[in-house]
């Protein structure tokens, strides 16, 4: 019986063996277990696992956040289709030792130099310029050699704020708010270039490289051309790229044969030293992407721009002579340069840093601006007497007709310049900041008042309080005795609106400006486009023309809304010399 008993046993204890389920197959993540719980285990979504995958150490920082947008919009809501959005962000991952934020600038005589600046992520200090001399090359063009080789020379950043205090990014992509990232700015100088040429050009090293872009060297005997003024991007978040690509599309599309860009500052939203280096990264990447492919940019800064980070200068090469002139140098490097490209001379210049020295509001003195720039101004018409057009192209204004017009700055920047563009015989004064489109003068340095025997052939239309102001278009001003001020809109979405008459004469009476009967200074269109607007800017034989536009749609259709031309009758006179 005992026997019978244990056989039994061992019957019944075989019986629930064989009834006892198989054990789970083990989770790719092994499940928490601590004394106290039952551990059960949630298998990852596949946002979840995606994030320990694809880390930013292996990737493009830029690449590896429009993944984190992505990812961060699945983590909110994940739908198929957002899990779908990130699956291609996925296939889009750039491996970390490509180049990006790429950008050719005019650096030196444009006949035979260019400049070169890239990003890479922090460690990858290999880099060079490759150029062959044709256009819209292709890779198979420069495997095939004759290519000409330019070293880059690298710097590592600060460690740059990449979020910052850019609300989208903090809010939208899940990374900290204090997130700050090292990398390599690499910057070469080509020189020995052939005019009239058109190049392709790429930078990176062997296995990684930019896509290729393209530029032309200025010709020899250069005659007539034309160069794109855009300005005031204020990248912050999708829909200001998104306009600002509109417009540079729009430009590429609708003037194919530029020859430059120029852009007067206020590339991103946020300065100070919280500014974020993802608004800079999307100016590069995505914004005016399809202009830095075609053309080199022509910048210089503007007052968002200004961080004690120095973006602005780890993202541009351009001539940095006039900083080893002056012993308070401006924040950034490469912002006050000039060139001459056929019949113009361009004077490109700052007047951020107008307090570096000794400066006074009410007394309206900057030492920086007249001891400094004044001088380098009478110095490079001096070294350049020949050419029939003088432009400069500065940030802030020295005239402007809506918000900024009351500001704290401009009678001191006007006290200080205007007797340097008097005596430069400045023809153009290209100008940014005040979002509005606004032709002023030309401008008696002296009275204040507007030339009005130097304007014909106006057309008058309807007074519009927000589009034109004036009841003025097109005309042609003759700039022997004057500047005429330009303000060119805005690439972008942020818009001001023009003052009126009886606004400029109250702000003139409660002293928050300093010129009288300020309304008549707008002598041409003045009003606010409405949507992002650029200009093609011809030089000819006996005119500078412009013709504005705006940017209508994603598809690069425009529309001209100005059409005017700056003469000049006499020669310029030279200027004295300090």
């Amino acid at each position: 019986m005992k026997h019978f008993y244990h056989l039994l046993l061992i019957f019944v204890c075989g019986s629930l063996a064989a009834c006892k389920p198989e054990p789970p197959v083990p989770p790719i993540e092994p499940p928490v277990n601590d004394s106290d719980t039952v551990a059960v285990y949630v298998p990852l979504t596949e946002w979840e696992r995606a994030d320990s995958l694809y880390t930013v150490a292996d990737y493009t920082v830029p690449s590896h956040t429009m993944f984190k947008l992505a990812q961060f919009a699945c983590a909110n809501n994940p739908t198929e289709e957002n899990l779908e959005a990130m699956r291609q962000r996925i296939k889009e991952l750039v491996p970390k030792q490509e180049p990006y934020c790429m950008v050719a600038t005019i650096n030196g005589a444009p006949k035979t130099s260019m400049g070169f600046c890239w990003f890479t992520n922090d460690s990858i200090f290999e880099g060079e310029v490759q150029l062959i001399a044709k256009a819209d090359a292709t890779e198979a063009d420069f495997a095939a050699g004759n290519v000409k080789t330019v070293a880059a020379k690298a710097t590592q950043t600060k460690a740059l704020r990449y979020t910052g205090i850019c609300q989208y990014i903090v809010a939208f992509s899940g990374l900290a708010k204090n997130l700050k990232y090292k990398y390599i700015s690499h910057k070469a100088l080509a020189t020995d270039l052939t005019p009239g040429t058109e190049y392709s050009w790429r930078c990176g090293y062997e296995g990684h490289w930019s896509p290729i872009a393209r530029f032309r060297t200025e010709d020899n005997n250069q005659g007539e051309y034309s160069f794109i003024y855009m300005s005031d991007s204020h990248i912050m978040n999708p829909e200001y790229i998104h306009y600002a690509r509109r417009c540079a599309l729009a430009a590429v599309k609708t003037v194919p044969e530029a020859r430059f860009c120029v852009f007067p500052g206020d590339f991103v939203e946020d300065g100070t030293v919280a500014n974020s280096e993802w608004e800079w990264e999307r100016w590069f990447e995505e914004a005016l992407e399809p202009v830095i492919k075609q053309m080199p940019v022509v910048p210089t800064d503007g007052n968002h721009d200004d961080s004690p980070n120095i973006n602005y200068t780890y993202h541009f090469n351009t001539d940095n002579d006039f900083n080893y002139t002056i012993t308070r140098k401006p924040q950034f490097e490469g912002i006050v340069y000039n060139f001459v490209y056929g019949d113009a001379l361009f004077l490109v210049f700052s007047m951020q840093d107008f307090w570096r020295e000794d400066y006074n509001y009410v007394n309206k003195t900057s030492t920086y601006l007249t001891d400094h720039v004044g001088p380098w101004f009478r110095m490079k018409v001096a070294e350049n007497p020949d050419t029939k057009y003088r432009l400069s192209l500065a940030h802030f204004n020295l005239f402007s007709g809506s918000d900024h017009s009351t500001d704290e700055e401009p009678p001191l920047f006007r006290a200080c310049m205007l007797p340097t563009m008097k005596e430069c015989q400045i023809d153009v004064a290209l100008q940014g900041h005040d979002h509005t489109y606004e032709v002023i003068g030309p401008v008696n340095p002296d009275s204040l008042t507007p030339i009005l025997s130097a304007i014909f052939d106006r057309e008058e239309v309807p007074v519009n309080d927000n589009k034109n102001r004036t009841g003025y278009k097109g005309g042609t001003y003759c700039t022997d005795d004057g500047t005429l001020y330009f303000i060119g809109a805005t690439c972008g979405r942020k818009r001001y609106y023009p003052h009126s008459r009886e606004r400029m004469e109250s702000d003139y009476q409660n002293g928050k400006h300093d010129v009288p009967n300020y309304f008549d200074l707008f002598t041409g269109m003045f009003g606010q486009p409405e949507r992002p607007s650029f200009t093609k800017i011809t030089v000819k034989d006996d005119c500078l023309e412009f013709n504005s536009y705006t940017a209508d749609d994603d598809e690069g259709n425009v529309s001209l809304f100005n059409t005017m031309r700056v003469v000049r009758t006499r020669p310029h006179t030279a200027p004295g010399i300090n």
